[in-house]
């Protein structure tokens, strides 16, 4: 409220309470939109889902499941060796085809980099598949894609009941 007689002070008081107003109802808006957020003022998003999704790749809508390729056949959880479980956070998928002659799973390469495969171990109970993914010796610029190919590799015979371990390495050409 204006004063009916203002005085050489009065309006200075009268355009600091205004500014005092819209500055406190900002602000109101502002926590109160914060309100809303998982994060509030200075504070730090959390790790953990919320307590109403279900973990893994299945609960996010966007995330393609993985599948095998044309022809690919997935091998059964107890044939992979646990230790090759983990791709970037989600189930490793190996898959053979040509009647078990051929396994495959996808391999991860960037912008400047290129994943290849091959089988450096295979015995009567295991086959060993090393992923090496090549990025230049020398620093470039490179796109900051990821790309996950399928990559398969020949066996000496088929797979049959022997376990698969898969090991990523990365090498600079």
């Amino acid at each position: 409220m204006v004063p009916s007689n203002p005085g050489p002070g009065s309006f200075r008081l009268y355009g600091m309470r205004r500014i005092a107003t819209v500055v406190g109802t900002g602000a109101l808006l502002l926590a109160m939109a914060a309100c809303g957020s998982e994060v509030g003022f200075g504070g730090q998003p959390s790790n953990q889902p919320p307590a109403s999704s279900t973990p893994g790749p299945t609960s996010e809508p966007n995330i393609a499941i993985p599948k095998p390729p044309e022809g690919g056949t997935a091998i059964p959880d107890k044939q992979l060796n646990p230790a090759s479980q983990d791709m970037d956070g989600y189930k490793r998928l190996v898959w053979t085809k040509d009647q078990g002659a051929t396994v495959g799973t996808y391999g991860r390469e960037g912008g400047c980099s290129k994943v290849t495969g091959e089988a450096v171990e295979q015995t009567d109970k295991t086959v060993k598949l090393l992923l090496t993914e090549t990025v230049p010796a020398k620093p470039q610029a490179c796109t900051m894609d990821m790309r996950y190919p399928p990559v398969e590799v020949k066996l000496t015979k088929p797979l049959g009941d022997r376990t698969v371990t898969v090991e990523q390495k990365t090498e600079k050409k």
